[in-house]
């Protein structure tokens, strides 16, 4: 019976390593782990920033104040009163005078006219007419 378990097993691990072969050879069943390669470091370019200096600041030269010389100061001028003034006086005095205005436009059927008469007393005249869309004089 020992013997017959030892055999079972060299048969079954047999069995097994041919199975595992043959699987490996049609690309199936157990496979290596993909192989990484370490990429190359990139050291970038150093970089220096270019020096900035502040200008430089001088102060102004201060110099003393100028002398100040108070103006002399002489008599007022004598002032004479300005004339009265006078306003002038328009006289309303009513003129006599005529006014006429028309229009008389066959295009449009604009028709109007104005008409004003002065006698030199205060007396005015006047009158005013057009026509209207309707025919009628207004």
């Amino acid at each position: 019976k020992g013997t017959q378990r030892i055999n079972m097993k060299i048969i079954i691990g047999a069995i097994t390593l041919v199975q595992v072969s043959l699987s490996a050879a049609a690309g199936f069943g157990f496979h290596h782990a993909p192989v990484h390669h370490i990429a190359p470091a990139y050291h970038a370019p150093a970089y220096h920033a270019p020096a900035y200096h502040a200008p430089a600041y001088h102060a102004p030269i201060v110099h003393a104040a100028p002398a100040y010389h108070a103006p002399i100061v002489h008599a007022a001028p004598i002032v004479h009163a300005a004339p009265a003034y006078h306003a002038p006086v328009y006289h309303d005095e009513p003129h006599p005078y005529n006014y006429e205005y028309g229009v008389h436009d066959d295009y449009s059927g604009a028709n109007f006219n104005a008409g004003e008469h002065a006698d030199g007393t205060g007396n005015v005249e006047g009158s005013y007419s057009v026509l209207l869309p309707d025919g009628r004089t207004q």
